[in-house]
């Protein structure tokens, strides 16, 4: 684990494997910063490095140990929205509203250090001439690996399927993108979506994808034959009075381990995007039954949006919140029926007895439940990302800083 001097001390991976981890005891421990607002972040499958995306067209890998800061540029002209790797963890795939996915190396052979501008002490330094002058350097890789054009407008997603042989995209053409991870030949297309298709991701049996759009319908899709065989409401949509249209949709997916729960975090109840006016939520996907189970909702109800979710390997649920304030919370949702509050509006009779009338029959509605733990942040949380073991998460935050924590 790291203290919060940076010190590391390596933890007993049987201990880390079957420990509960208590939600109640999560601390920042370190603070990496950035001068531009981050908008997502990932840990790196070795758990060393922290990679997040920023409003500055630029990718920022952090040593979690060292703090070193690494910068990857040069291959996007707008925001890099999404960061995954290839599964042997040599890889990171980026993908950015310029409607590119890029390949990069995790750890390439080549980082050059490039003098800041002004730190040398010539004529563009605002440093004063006489004495010594601090010589001030950056860390940079601007040779990627591959740049594809993978997009019409915005690339929105890049998922690497469980058996690395295909990476899946989507973006603002309305077109799911599978292609062959090795040489990135386009393999098959998937459209139907009405509107722009936020997230994708492979199913980890390999046969099946799941997507979701800006009205909040979710395909389920045969990946083999490109055939669409199940179409849901997720109820993450609302009226923008801004657009005029119908807007909400995911702005992050996750399976769990075994791949029985998707996670699509994002907005419903949308009034107006751009002021902030819709609430969040997290959409569980049961896979077997191919079904809404249960909608996951903020304990405090503020107007916002869920920019993140992860399954922690203890079972519970976790969302990354980014308020219509300005701070964030990271919340906490057991699925356990001892633990999880269950906040849906079940109609009884006077007896106490559901009402199971011919319309409820006809539709279960979604479980609404509620968190056990919510952590407080100052800034609002557009990402989060948990290390193999649970122990450990990074948040990517709105003003610029990557935050590690410790359970």
């Amino acid at each position: 684990m790291i203290q919060e001097d940076g010190t590391n001390i390596d933890t007993n991976q049987s201990e880390a494997k079957s420990g509960k981890v208590d939600p109640a005891n999560a601390k920042e421990v370190r603070k990496f910063t950035h001068g531009e607002a981050l908008t997502n972040c990932r840990l790196d499958p070795g758990g060393r490095f922290a990679f997040a995306g920023a409003e500055d067209f630029g990718v920022y890998r952090w040593n979690l140990e060292t703090g070193e800061k690494v910068i990857y540029r040069g291959a996007h002209d707008s925001w890099v929205r999404r960061i995954d790797f290839s599964v042997d963890g040599d890889l990171l795939y980026t993908s950015g509203w310029d409607g590119r996915v890029v390949v990069w190396e995790v750890e390439p052979a080549t980082i050059r250090e490039v003098l800041l501008p002004g730190s040398d002490g010539g004529e563009n330094s605002k440093e004063p001439v006489e004495g010594d002058i601090e010589r001030k350097t950056e860390l940079v890789v601007d040779k990627p690996v591959r740049v594809i054009e993978a997009h019409q407008g915005f690339s929105r997603w890049v998922h690497a399927g469980p058996n690395g042989k295909f990476v899946a995209t989507c973006g603002n053409d309305k077109v799911i993108r599978l292609w062959d991870a090795r040489r990135w030949k386009l393999k098959k297309e998937f459209a139907g979506h009405g509107r722009h298709p936020y997230a994708v991701m492979i199913h980890p049996d390999g046969e099946s994808l799941i997507s979701e759009d800006l009205m909040g319908e979710i395909f389920i899709w045969n990946s083999r034959t490109g055939e669409r065989i199940k179409e849901l409401k997720s109820g993450m949509t609302g009226y923008d009075n801004k657009f005029q249209a119908d807007m909400g949709g995911a702005r992050d997916m996750a399976f769990n381990a075994d791949g029985s729960l998707v996670g699509c975090a994002g907005i419903t109840n949308v009034v107006n995007s751009f002021a902030g006016q819709q609430d969040p939520i997290i959409c569980l996907v049961d896979w077997k039954s191919q079904e809404i189970q249960s909608h996951l909702r903020t304990k405090s109800n503020s107007p916002g949006v869920a920019w993140g979710v992860r399954f922690h390997p203890d079972g519970f649920v976790v969302g990354a919140m980014g308020n219509q304030n300005g701070k964030g919370t990271i919340e906490f949702w057991s699925l356990t029926e001892e633990i999880a509050e269950d906040y849906s509006d079940a109609k009884k009779d006077s007896a106490g007895c559901e009402q199971a009338d011919a319309a409820e029959v006809e539709e279960k509605k979604p479980r609404e439940l509620k968190p056990f733990h919510v952590l407080d942040v100052d800034k609002a949380v557009r990402g989060i990302d948990f290390t193999e073991d649970g122990k450990r998460f990074v948040v990517a935050c709105s003003d610029g800083s990557l935050r590690l924590y410790q359970m």
